[in-house]
């Protein structure tokens, strides 16, 4: 059995020499030293500025500002993610102290999270030409795609859903929240078996027949990431609009061989070296052109990944661990629609206009002070507790007694009773009531600034109504407008950056396929499709597709033919957008984004309120109105999210008497009379409610 000598052992573990390359990597690798051949001194000159911007940028970052609570803005978000998570509690000075918190402002964070997850912040596409006419359709196929990609994003399964969660907590916690838009090409390697399997172990891959390795796509298509606030750098700290920054930068740190699935394409990976730069370097020989530079600290087996953008001179700039991966004055144009800033950031509430950060929810007075008077008052209540069980005592007797001695059950030999005496006073009564109703104010008082409990689902009382959870809802939603309003914000930023990644790069064809027979056979490009399940009006939920296509597009007629041929194979209503991918690109169009924040339809508040409405419709029975069947049967299929079909039967109804329920105890007395006169005086119709025949 053969072992590593040594000198091997030495090799695989020593730190300084860095993380050596995957053994089975048979990429050609170049020699750091070797990538600064490729520029020129006109090249060097221009990364020298771009080098002084990065550090410039970060330097600004790790100046103290008043706006931060006169701490730089690592120390304030340090701070933030303390309280936000309440691990800000200090140490024990004293073997007596307390440490404990009542976890208020998490508490809140949550509960305020938990609301806003419950809102329905979908974008609502509105598309319009030159003469403002608005084109239906078009916007529900936009809209349709957007939620499409929102449900294929990448990631764990969650889709944008998981992501909306992460960057609305990290809006009210740090108060400023930055994300990016991009479309995203990931490549990994893939390995397929030529053969069988047959348990051997060196000669199973001779000569490559074992297996075959194919670099494939896994991924492609528009990507929301949020991006980590220390690791986003503005040009200019007291520019509070993201579009007038000069430039902005990220970075990102990444394992070396992920970063290789995305990037390993590019001509210059291969000048690529994992880790920092060796440490003994001075500052003055640290320059990007030589590979010897980084502006952050990083892991051996890491990469930092800087994507610069400059909007007013249309520049981009890849920069992983020193080496450029684009030419030098690449347009940002090229990878941004209309070479604007792909990332956006939205802030809780203005601290000035004057500056680019937010105040966060977690570091507002009214939330911040109260919490630490609160938890101050629970340190108070325990040791008065705990005084109350084993009050203070005085040692009269001059020689040291364990404090033992007082322990319930102790049998004490050696010293007189009365040597021990409580202090005189009120000492050992335990929290009053009076200090009860202070720490019940402070929480009425915390309650008041964010939510209350019986809001968050602690307390509140049993079979409200509809009326009075609305109500509740409304007078919450005025503490929270200042919560919903950005986060709304943000959702709608996005949907804009979305919306144009969209028009950019989804029309663009993914393939061709042969249609036809015999000399009618022709190739024709193939584009992505979207099918999304949704309420058909009149009809109930069905599904509505979105087709986009090369050349003329169908008649009306014969998409309604596509339209009937697929309800009868599905069971259900279908609807089809077909969509021209040269003329939406060539189009000028008028595009607009509207995010309504409302609950979703499909919460129990939903059918509570429709229960509600059924009822007060009754009594409007009484007095003689009669509803329409057709549109309650539509709207309860929605809220129960059945297909109408399912739910209720079709009928024919004369128009005297649609609408009239079939129980006798909610007609008006001149319909019973009628009822009378159809059915011989004597029998009725079927009970059933509303909609019974």
């Amino acid at each position: 059995m053969s072992t590593f000598a040594p000198q091997q052992i030495s090799n695989l573990t020593d730190e300084k020499k860095g993380t050596p390359d995957h053994p089975l990597d048979t990429e050609k690798k170049e020699s750091p030293e070797k990538v600064e051949q490729i520029y020129s001194d006109e090249d060097k000159q221009y990364l020298s500025f771009l080098q002084g911007r990065l550090e410039r940028a970060k330097r600004q970052k790790a100046k103290k500002h008043p706006e931060f609570n006169n701490k730089n803005y690592y120390e304030y978000y340090e701070d933030n993610e303390k309280i936000a998570n309440t691990h800000h509690l200090d140490p024990k000075k004293n073997k007596d102290d307390v440490v404990v918190s009542a976890g208020t402002i998490e508490q809140k964070l949550d509960a305020l999270l938990s609301n806003i997850n419950n809102l329905n912040l979908s974008s609502e596409v509105l598309a319009f030409d030159k003469e403002n006419n608005r084109i239906h359709s078009l916007g529900l196929a936009l809209e349709d795609i957007i939620h499409d990609t929102e449900i294929r994003e990448e990631g764990d399964g969650g889709g944008d859903e998981e992501k909306r969660m992460s960057r609305q907590r990290e809006l009210l916690k740090q108060g400023t929240v930055f994300v990016q838009e991009e479309w995203v090409k990931r490549w990994e390697m893939k390995k397929v078996l030529s053969k069988k399997f047959d348990g051997q172990f060196k000669d199973f891959n001779k000569d490559g027949e074992g297996w075959s390795e194919q670099l494939t796509k896994v991924f492609e298509g528009p990507s929301r990431t949020m991006l980590h606030g220390p690791n986003v750098y503005l040009g200019n700290i007291t520019e509070f609009y993201m579009e007038r920054q000069p430039y902005i930068f990220v970075v990102i740190q990444k394992d070396y061989d992920e970063a290789k699935t995305r990037y390993g394409k590019f001509e210059n990976w291969k000048y690529v070296q994992r880790g920092k730069v060796p440490p003994n370097l001075s500052e003055e020989s640290k320059t990007i052109f030589d590979n010897k530079w980084r502006l952050t600290e990083i892991k051996d087996n890491s990469v930092e990944i800087i994507l610069y953008q400059d909007k007013p001179r249309d520049e981009f700039q890849i920069i992983i661990n020193g080496v450029l991966m684009i030419p030098i004055g690449f347009p940002l144009s090229a990878v941004s629609p209309n070479g604007e800033y792909n990332i956006t950031k939205q802030i809780f509430r203005i601290i000035n206009d004057k500056f680019a950060y937010g105040s966060s929810f977690v570091q507002s007075g009214s939330v911040r002070e109260i919490s630490n008077l609160i938890d101050e008052m629970l340190k108070l209540f325990v040791l008065k507790t705990r005084k109350s069980f084993t009050p203070a005592y005085v040692n009269t007797s001059g020689r040291v007694i364990d404090r033992k001695v007082l322990s319930p059950g102790r049998i004490s030999m050696g010293f007189d009773p009365t040597a021990l005496q409580p202090i005189a006073g009120n000492e050992v009564q335990g929290i009053t009531a009076g200090e009860v109703s202070f720490f019940e104010k402070m929480r009425d008082l915390i309650d008041k600034s964010t939510v209350s409990a019986q809001f968050t689902g602690q307390e509140g009382k049993r079979n409200q109504t509809a009326t009075e959870v609305l109500e509740i809802q409304r007078q919450a939603k005025l503490t929270l407008g200042l919560t919903i309003a950005a986060c709304m914000l943000l959702e709608k930023k996005l949907g804009y950056l979305r919306l144009w990644n969209i028009l950019q790069n989804w029309f663009n064809p993914i393939g061709s396929k042969v249609v036809g027979a015999n000399d009618a056979r022709k190739l024709v490009k193939t584009f992505r499709k979207t099918n999304k399940e949704v309420p058909i009006e009149g009809e109930g939920p069905g599904e509505r597709m979105v087709i986009p296509m090369e050349g003329e597009l169908p008649s009306q007629e014969a998409i309604r033919a596509f339209e009937l041929e697929e309800e009868k194979e599905k069971g259900k209503p279908v609807r089809k957008i077909f969509l021209s991918s040269k003329g939406l690109r060539n189009a000028k169009l008028i595009w607009y984004i509207v995010v309504n924040p409302k609950e979703k339809e499909s919460t129990p508040f939903f059918k509570l309120l429709f229960r509600e409405m059924l009822a007060d419709m009754l009594t409007l029975m009484q007095l003689g109105s009669a509803p329409n069947l057709e549109g309650l049967e539509e709207q309860f299929s929605q809220v129960w999210n059945k297909g109408k079909s399912k739910l209720f039967q079709s009928r024919n109804i004369s128009p005297d008497i649609a609408g009239v329920s079939g129980a006798e105890g909610v007609r008006t007395p001149q319909q019973q009379s009628q009822a009378q006169g159809r059915t011989g005086g004597g029998s009725s119709a079927p009970a059933g409610g509303l909609g019974g025949e």
